[in-house]
């Protein structure tokens, strides 16, 4: 059995990075929006990715973090959602695509669907091109994302996922820490940040995503997943019912 103090630690490390991670992006830790969901650009052109979109608001797909360029944008159904960007894409200096749900329109001859494609053609400053597929999904509920920022894949950005040994953390032991931590009183079960862990869990069991590209699909920060595995290991017994 560890010392409480090393526990302590522990949880506190826990606690920072939560608020690291909620911190500026959402304004309140009772509310779902948690700023933008980062996704990497390895799995965005790779997968089609969901963005969520919600009546009277905007959806952002961002590219700011890249050194990308918008080229090419095409909504596969128009009739239920326009677009914008924040700069002309002929002059090469947009990054930003805005997404905003409208009252369906009928235009003759074309064909409609419940859950649309975005197709995103994107120019780096080196000429290199990269396609990117996103699926457009109504949403009538309050808003958990601002939406989606690309990230570019970099060493930097490659975290030290090791628990102990050697040993990288599991869905188990995330799914296991998060449950002592919010028994504990550690976080609150409201928590955005539990949301989005919950989030991750789902895609690594269900989508058999690697941890890395799980958190960055999440939106939550590789530091938590490495703090509540961290927890799981320090307790020998947890009660059933982990999953909720």
């Amino acid at each position: 059995m560890l010392k409480p103090s090393i526990k302590t630690l522990s949880f506190s490390i826990l606690a920072a990075a939560i608020a690291a991670f909620c911190y500026p992006d959402c304004a309140f830790s009772q509310s779902r929006v948690t700023g933008y969901q980062t996704v990497s650009r390895d799995v965005a052109t790779n997968s089609a990715v969901d963005v969520e979109v919600y009546p009277g608001r905007a959806t952002a797909i961002d590219y700011s973090s890249t050194d990308e360029a918008i080229a090419y944008v095409l909504i596969a159904d128009p009739s239920k959602v326009v677009f914008s960007t924040d700069a002309p894409m002929a002059s090469s200096r947009a990054k930003t695509v805005f997404l905003r749900p409208i009252q369906a329109l009928n235009f003759p001859g074309a064909t409609t669907t419940t859950i649309t494609n975005l197709s995103i053609k994107t120019v780096d400053s080196k000429g290199k091109q990269r396609l990117y597929n996103f699926n457009i999904v109504p949403a009538n509920k309050k808003p958990e994302h601002l939406g989606i920022r690309i990230t570019p894949l970099s060493p930097k950005m490659s975290p030290t996922l090791n628990l102990a040994r050697g040993r990288t953390p599991t869905a188990s032991d995330v799914e296991k820490g998060l449950l002592i931590a919010i028994q504990k009183g550690y976080t609150a079960a409201n928590d955005p940040v539990v949301y989005s862990v919950r989030q991750f869990l789902a895609l690594v069991r269900n989508q058999n995503l690697s941890v890395v590209d799980a958190a960055a699909r999440a939106g939550v920060d590789l530091s938590v997943i490495v703090e509540l595995g961290k927890i799981a290991l320090e307790e020998p017994r947890v009660p059933v019912g982990i999953r909720q």
